[in-house]
Order: structure tokens, then sequence, then C-alpha cells
């Protein structure tokens, strides 16, 4: 595919004869053509520079070129346009990856200041070159901790050639909610299996049940009947509580994961064709964060650098989902929820239904949780 060759052709009187002398002289053709008083040959390239030693009156011209001389031969003719664009490529690169632009997004003129300096301090500024992903998580993590009572949450951007910084400030409360008087209250209904009361007065005992809303350890302290004192109640109440977990899955589904792997590409899409420069290891499935470089007016041409995520993609059918499947899916929903010391007690299937494209499974769950939660309220409420 890729030998070079040569379709010469040989002008003059009797050029059979004068082919029939290079075939003595050991000079060989892929392809021969007589036309009156000239032929066109295909030939190698020895047997072109053998035959450009041969003093002869016949007229030998290279009418086309095949192989890597043919490409050598583009090349050579285009060489300036290749050069000027590989050098605008490099250029619109280099540009990308030049900030001129840090945008603090906030009205508080004294947080934009405080941002602008701790972001100079980590050379986040115009006309540096972008950071790293790792290089950003570390520089919030560092401005939050050098600023943990102004700043409570900060979010650091890039869009094309400029940083977006969003800010929360941090409102410090001065009234401590360990001061403030309140009730220890169920924020579901259950069946109560252990109370730990460490203030306030247990008004509910074990086995009784509780809706939502309902108090268990009051902040009013009694004595005969009669509120004498008011603290802030506080402690836990663990209780039987129930959940009705219903399971939907597609009896045909497709599911995409990220395998975890990542890279950075430079794209060039014209019309409808896309290219990946330099890409020798390209995933089968991807999922593209899109960042524009150049784009023309008309949507016809656009270099871009991308960052790929490789994906895992999976095209199942379902017929059936077993009981032990479904109790597993629906023990998940419940477990990342369920915090420290909080167990599933116990667990049924209730029913499974299929319909045309998705099979739906209920269960049921008994599960050990901590219901409390906390009222708070004035003397004049009670």
């Amino acid at each position: 595919m890729f030998d070079s060759y040569y379709r010469l052709k040989i002008t003059g009187k009797d050029v059979k004869r004068f082919v029939k002398t290079l075939y003595k002289m050991g000079i060989y053709f892929e392809e021969i053509e007589f036309v009156s008083d000239y032929c066109y040959v295909k030939t190698d390239i020895a047997n072109y520079k053998k035959i450009m030693t041969v003093k002869t009156s016949y007229n030998v011209q290279v009418v086309g070129l095949y192989g890597l001389k043919k490409i050598e031969a583009f090349i050579k003719k285009n060489s300036y346009f290749f050069f000027f664009s590989f050098l605008g490529v490099l250029l619109l690169y280099f540009l990308s990856n030049i900030i001129f632009k840090v945008e603090i997004i906030h009205d508080d003129k004294n947080i934009r200041e405080i941002l602008t300096k701790e972001l100079e301090k980590f050379n986040i500024e115009k006309y540096k070159f972008v950071k790293s992903y790792d290089y950003i998580q570390k520089v919030k993590e560092e401005i939050l901790n050098n600023n943990k009572d102004t700043i409570e949450w900060l979010e650091l951007e890039r869009v094309g050639t400029t940083y977006k910084v969003r800010v929360d400030k941090r409102i410090i409360n001065n009234i401590k909610e360990e001061e403030k008087i309140r009730h220890v209250v169920a924020k579901k209904s259950g069946i109560i299996t252990k109370i730990v009361a460490e203030k306030g007065e247990i008004l509910k005992k074990v086995t009784d049940y509780v809706k939502a809303g309902d108090i268990i350890i009051s902040g009013d302290i009694y004595r005969n009947g009669e509120v004498i004192d008011h603290v802030s109640a506080d402690g836990d109440v663990f209780a039987e509580v129930w959940y009705k977990v219903s399971i939907d899955m597609p009896i045909s589904y497709h599911e995409e994961t990220l395998t975890g792997k990542n890279k950075n590409v430079l794209n060039i899409k014209f019309l409808s064709s896309s290219w990946n420069i330099f890409d020798f290891n390209k995933y089968e499935n991807k999922k593209i964060k899109e960042n524009v470089l150049f784009s023309d007016l008309f949507g016809l041409f656009k270099i871009s650098y991308n960052k790929e995520y490789e994906l895992n993609v999976k095209d199942e059918v379902n017929n059936i989902i077993s009981e032990e499947f479904a109790a597993s899916i629906a023990r998940q929903k419940i477990e990342k929820n369920l915090k420290d010391g909080e167990y599933i007690i116990s667990q049924k299937k209730l029913k499974t239904v299929i319909n045309n494209s998705t099979i739906v499974t209920e269960m049921f769950f008994k599960v050990y949780e901590n219901i409390s939660t906390y009222k708070y309220y004035s003397i004049e409420e009670g």
C-alpha cells in the first residue's frame, strides 16, 4: 500500500524496441500501455532510478505517482499550509490554557477582596496558566481552612479562559442551640424500643406507639403536677419504624458507569466528521466535556480541547427479577440512609407485578432507628 511507484510516459520512434531494450537491461515494469508513438509504464522506485541512468534519445516523463512518493509530493506541495495550520493549532492550544479573567461572584466587596488575595497566593489570576483539577481542589480546601469564620462554601469553575468563583458567606448565629428551651419529639411514627434521656422529663415509655411530633422527653420539669423549671431537653429515642419500598426495574435497560479513566484530547470537527489528534488509545464508549477553543461563524469548523471519560455500557434484558435481587436493591435504598447503630430488623416481599416494560416489586421493612429530633419553644408556648 505504501510502496512508491511511478507512472512514466515514454515518447519516441519505435517505443516497443526501447522497452525491449530496457527489459534486456534488467529493468521491469508493473504495467505497460502502448499508444501510437508513445507508451505508459508503471514501475517501482528502483527500476525508475535505473531508467533515469540510461542515455537515450527517448523522452521519459513522470506523469503520475503512487504510494509514499505521492504522499511526499502532496506534503511538499502543501508544506506551508500544514506548517501554518500546525502553528495555528499550537497557538490556539497555548492561548486556551491562559486565564484572561477571574470572576468572583458575590455582592460583598470585602469577600471579593479576601478571595482575590487568597487566589493570588496560589497563582490563580489573570494571564497565568490554567491549573489542574487536583491543584484546584487543594486550593479550595486551603482557602476554606484559612477563612473558616468568613467563608461557608466555595466553588471554583473554569469556563473557557475564565475562572468563575462562587462563594457563600458564613453567617454565625450567636445564640447557641443548647441554650434554647426544647422538647425531644418523634420525627416519624413507630413503636419505642429504647429511650436514653440525658436532660428533661420522660413522658413516654418503651412499647408506646408514637406519631411524628409527639413529645417523648419534655423540656418542662414537673413536680406534683406543676411545671417548676424549663431545660433544653436532650436524649435519643430508638423505635421500630416501617417502610414500604417499591423497586421499579425496566425489562430492558441501558446502564452507563464511569471506569475512572479519563484523558484530555485535541479534537477537530469539520461538518459531520470528527478527529482526535494524537489519540492513540481511543475509548469505545465515552462521555465528553467539551471546551471549544475555536469555532467559525457558521459552525462548520471547530477545534476543541476536550475532557473524555471512559464509560462501561451495559445493555441487558430482564425476564424475571428474583426475590433476592429485589430485596438487595431495596435494602440498599434503606441502608444508605441509616446512621451508626441503626439497622434493619426484618424484611418481607409484598408482591411483584410485571407490566409491559417494567417489573415492580414491593418490599416491607422493619427498621431499628433513632427517631428523636428537637422542637424549640418559648416559656409562653409551654
